[in-house]
């Protein structure tokens, strides 16, 4: 197991620190079986008391909801990273967190590049294993878009419900357009509804790539900028 640790104060995030350095920090903690943890290894932050190698049970009884119950529950793991190998795969495919502009570009810019250099590998290749290999890449990149999205949603303090609509609105209306001129044979509601998901596709891109996160903690995590 390894010895670095995270944990969250009134303060923010701390860290990394050692077992010996985080167990002198909770002992001085009145709230310590109720402040949130983390290290490589674990899926979530959890709560020091009930991390059994810390003990900290005799530190003092738990004083109830404190603030990183709807700061940290959802935070999975240090914004500012770490070292451990799952970093990389977290910044792809993490679905919990925050992502700030930046990772939310790197990530974007990045699936696009492969996306690119794919296809035009495809026209080289041979057909059914290109077809293989682009499913597969095809999948993997859509759900790290997806995922990347979703903390992006989390960093402006959102749900990653939004993204439904986001995905979604655009499509449904240009169906339901679609099905009122066939019914009408009048295409102004058609190019209404159209313009109704254009606006929604902008709104998306500034919602996502232009807009600056929660400054400070929120629900959904710590600030990936540090509150700066």
């Amino acid at each position: 197991m390894s010895d670095v640790w995270y944990f969250a104060d009134q303060g923010g995030q701390q860290g990394p620190v050692s077992r010996q350095d985080l167990m002198a920090a909770l002992s001085r903690m009145p709230n310590a079986p109720d402040v949130f943890v983390w290290q490589p290894g674990f899926s979530d932050w959890k709560r020091a008391g009930d991390v059994t190698e810390l003990s900290v049970q005799g530190f003092g009884a738990p004083r109830g909801p404190s603030m990183q119950d709807g700061a940290y529950r959802d935070a999975g793991g240090p914004a500012t990273g770490s070292a451990d190998s799952g970093g990389i795969m977290r910044l792809w495919f993490g679905f919990s967190g925050r992502a700030n502009r930046a990772k939310y570009w790197l990530v974007t810019l990045a699936n696009l590049a492969i996306a690119v250099v794919l296809s035009g590998v495809a026209a080289f290749a041979d057909l059914v294993v290109i077809s293989i290999v682009t499913g597969l890449v095809t999948l993997a990149l859509t759900v790290s878009g997806i995922a990347v999205s979703i903390r992006r949603l989390h960093d402006r303090g959102k749900s990653g419900w939004w993204l439904l609509l986001f995905i979604l609105g655009p499509a449904v209306l240009l169906g339901i357009g679609a099905v009122l001129i066939i019914m009408l044979g009048n295409p102004v509601a058609l190019y209404a509804l159209l313009a109704a998901g254009f606006a929604i596709l902008i709104w998306t891109f500034v919602e996502l790539g232009c807009l600056r996160g929660t400054i400070g903690d929120n629900r959904y995590g710590p600030d990936p900028l540090g509150g700066v």
